[in-house]
Formats: structure tokens, C-alpha cells, sequence
């Protein structure tokens, strides 16, 4: 931890520690002519003052939670954006039908806080402010369905992570869910450096492109306007500048990898399918028992839940690897996996085997296995969209089993297949 975030909002003074803070905006109310909360903490240790300072922050985020849901928060902005249509209207009757005095004596207290906010008498607005989470999950209830569970919940992460880093760098932020109106450039900038210290530049760019997603989806149902400070970014330094790409395994390599002796044998399976299938890790680990079809011959997997919509495909597989497919799985139940384990455990399982056994570099990974795929094809003379067809780079017109007519067009990616896979160089080729 460093020394900034140990003191945060804390001061000594004298022999004694405080409590000091400014007053968070949306609870303002709570503290009417008062920018800073002081508090003496009676103690001039700092261990003890810690302990009675995550206290009273935590008192504050309770407070704050009290004050308001989600349904409340959308309630009340569509409550101001009606009066305000009707303000703007009927200027002069805009209210007519408003009775301040029974909504209060009805306890409505959220229909008068949306009037004194719109008629200029106290603005409540920042008490319905709209958070990054409930931003992400009024996307979710719209949207989200149509993406996968995987893209979501990396979007969901990504959140979290930016609005905890926040949290902990810029003192005027209140909550790790942060308000989106309090999110700023430079905020954004920040957190891109932070993450650029320990990760790649495409993986910084694709955790600013999830959170950027939530904003950009916000500004289309018109909950916010403004600049998007997610937008525009420079992503440039020592480790980014270079080259990201996978690097292949030799021939020597991949026969070892090949050759290896698993605790558990589903892994061996699992790596050739990676190695003649060209699909990612997580595309095999979500596959089920009747997502593996057989037409004519020719064994084929329809990869129905991929990184995203456009990698919904079938790919084709060289009778060899197939039949082993078929073998292993002759006893499960359709909607079983057939590998039973997890996207995340497969790759911690293989990487931590890959830095054992195999090498040290870190461009060197199951995902290689793709790359390899791909080149392959390329340098057997595939058509660049036959290659994009079965690896699911673009949308094809057959995406799936059911598109195709007689097996005519899977016996044409088999063919492509096979052709590529030829120089690999591996034990059956």
C-alpha cells in the first residue's frame, strides 16, 4: 500500500490524527453548509486511526446506499426529463397538476425531490446520479443477452477495476462505484498508465474498449451527454511499442507437447484439438456433447458460444482427431462439456506446463496453437475468406450446422483443412 493511500483523508495535527474529507456531492444535504467533514479521532496512532477511518467511510457508503436504488435513480431522471418537456411546452401551467405540500404528505418523496430539482428550488440531482454499475446493468437488461457470458462479465470486470482504481488515486472520488458525471479524462489516462505498467497494450485497450462500450450505450437511450473520455486515447510505451504477437512453437516443441504423459488424459485431447482445430481455448471448453456433429463422414464442431457473435461457426476436423472425438464423448449426455473443465483452469493448467516443459517466452501460448492454424492455411494457399470462414474472423453465409446443404460446403472447408494442416509438420501429417 503506499504512503498516500495509509493517509487518505487523515491529518495530524499536533499529536493527534483527524478525519478530514470533502463532503461527497450527493450527500451534501446531509452536511448543509459544510464542505469538509472533520472529526478528531482521539489517537495518535496511526494503525488505530486507520481502523477508525475505514469506519467512518464505511458509515458514509451506507449512507449513501440508503439514500437511493437503481429503480429510484432511472425513476427520477425520467420523472426531470418529463417535467422538463413540460416546462419547456407549457411554460406557464407546466405544474399545474402538481401539489408539493400532498406529495410530501403522501411521503412521495421522490416525485418532489424531481419537481424542486426542474422549478430551480433545491437540485436533488446528484442524490440520483447514475453510477457506472447501474449503467452496466441497465446494458445488460437491454443488450446483454445478445452478447455472450464471457464478453459481459469481462465488461463487468473492467468496471470494477476502473472504479476501485479510482476509488483509491483521486480523492474527490466517494465510491468504487463511481458516478459516471465524475468520470474524466484525465481519470481515464491515468488508470491507461497504471495498467500499461503491467499489462499489454492490447489488453489495455481492450479493457478501456468494455468500460467505453457501457458509455457509449448510456449516450444512445440519452441518460448522459458530454465528451466520452474513454474515446481517443494514446496507448504508446517501451512494452507496447513492441511486437504483441504469438509466437509459434517449433516443430520440435509442439511434438513434445504432443508427446507429454497429462495427470488427467482430457488435456491431450484438448491440445490437439487446439492444434488441428485452430479454435480458442474457451471456444473448446464451452463445447457440449451436441455441439459435435457428423455429416457424411466428416466430424465438425459447431462453435455456438465464442468470443463473440461473429465467431459462431463450424469447424471441420481431420478424421483422425474426430474419431477420437466421437470416441470420448459417446457416453455423455447432449448438453454435457466434453472436455469438463473450465476455460480458466485449461489455461492456467497448460500455461504453467508450457513455462515448465516448453519455454519461457511469454508470447508462446495455447493461443499459438491459432496462429499456427492460421499461417498454415495461409501458406497452402487457402482463400483468405475459406480461412476467416472456419477460425471465425468474419461472418460467413454458413455459420452453422444447420446452414449447410447436404454437407456440400463442409466437405469444401475439410478439403481447406486438410491442405493447411499438411504443414504443420506434426506426428500425423
Amino acid at each position: 500500500m503506499s504512503n498516500k493511500a495509509e493517509t487518505k483523508h487523515l491529518k495530524l495535527r499536533g499529536n493527534i490524527w483527524w478525519y478530514q474529507r470533502r463532503v461527497p456531492k450527493h450527500l451534501s444535504h446531509h452536511y448543509p453548509n459544510q464542505s469538509f467533514i472533520q472529526i478528531s479521532l482521539d489517537t495518535g496512532d496511526i494503525r488505530e486511526a486507520r481502523k477508525k477511518r475505514n469506519v467512518l467511510n464505511g458509515e458514509l457508503e451506507r449512507k449513501s446506499l440508503s439514500m437511493t436504488s437503481n429503480s429510484e435513480s432511472l425513476r427520477f431522471r425520467e420523472l426531470v426529463r418529463e417535467m422538463d418537456r413540460d416546462r419547456k411546452n407549457y411554460p406557464h401551467d407546466w405544474d399545474a397538476g402538481i401539489y408539493p405540500d400532498r406529495l410530501e404528505e403522501q411521503g412521495r418523496k421522490l416525485e418532489l425531490e424531481a419537481y424542486m430539482t426542474v422549478n430551480g428550488r433545491q437540485d436533488f440531482s446528484r442524490k440520483y446520479r447514475l453510477t457506472i454499475s447501474e449503467g452496466f446493468q441497465m446494458w445488460l437488461d437491454d443488450i446483454g443477452h445478445t452478447k455472450t457470458e464471457e464478453h459481459s462479465k469481462k465488461i463487468e470486470k473492467a468496471i470494477k477495476k476502473f472504479g476501485t482504481y479510482c476509488f483509491k488515486h483521486f480523492d474527490w472520488v466517494d465510491s468504487p462505484d463511481i458516478a459516471i458525471e465524475d468520470i474524466e479524462r484525465k481519470m481515464v489516462y491515468s488508470f491507461i498508465k497504471h495498467l500499461g505498467k503491467t499489462l499489454k497494450k492490447s489488453t489495455v485497450q481492450a479493457t478501456i474498449s468494455r468500460i467505453n462500450t457501457i458509455w457509449m450505450y448510456l449516450e444512445r437511450v440519452d441518460e448522459l451527454e458530454g465528451k466520452n473520455p474513454f474515446k481517443d486515447h494514446i496507448y504508446s510505451n517501451a512494452e507496447a511499442d513492441q511486437s504483441e504477437k504469438r509466437e509459434a512453437f517449433t516443430k520440435d516443441e509442439v511434438k513434445k507437447i504432443q508427446a507429454h504423459k497429462w495427470e488427467k488424459p482430457v488435456y491431450k485431447l484438448l491440445v490437439d484439438l487446439g492444434i488441428y482445430s485452430g479454435c480458442r481455448i474457451s471456444e473448446l471448453c464451452n463445447l457440449k456433447k451436441k455441439d459435435v456433429v457428423e455429416d457424411d463422414g466428416i466430424v465438425a464442431m459447431n462453435i455456438e458460444k465464442g468470443k463473440t457473435r461473429a465467431a459462431t461457426r463450424t469447424v471441420p476436423l481431420p478424421d483422425f482427431i474426430g474419431q477420437r472425438l466421437l470416441e470420448h464423448i459417446k457416453d455423455k449426455d447432449e448438453d454435457d462439456l466434453v472436455l469438463g473443465i473450465s476455460s480458466k483452469t485449461a489455461s492456467r493448467t497448460f500455461s504453467n506446463f508450457k513455462t515448465r516443459y516448453i519455454s519461457q517466452s511469454k508470447l508462446k501460448a495455447f493461443h499459438s496453437f491459432r496462429h499456427m492454424y492460421i499461417t498454415a492455411m495461409e501458406r497452402a494457399g487457402v482463400e483468405e475468406n475459406v480461412t476467416a470462414q472456419i477460425v471465425g474472423h468474419e461472418r460467413g453465409k454458413t455459420m452453422s450446422y444447420g446452414y449447410y446443404s447436404k454437407g456440400h460446403e463442409l466437405k469444401k472447408l475439410k478439403e481447406a483443412v486438410e491442405k493447411g494442416l499438411r504443414l504443420m509438420g506434426t506426428a500425423e501429417y
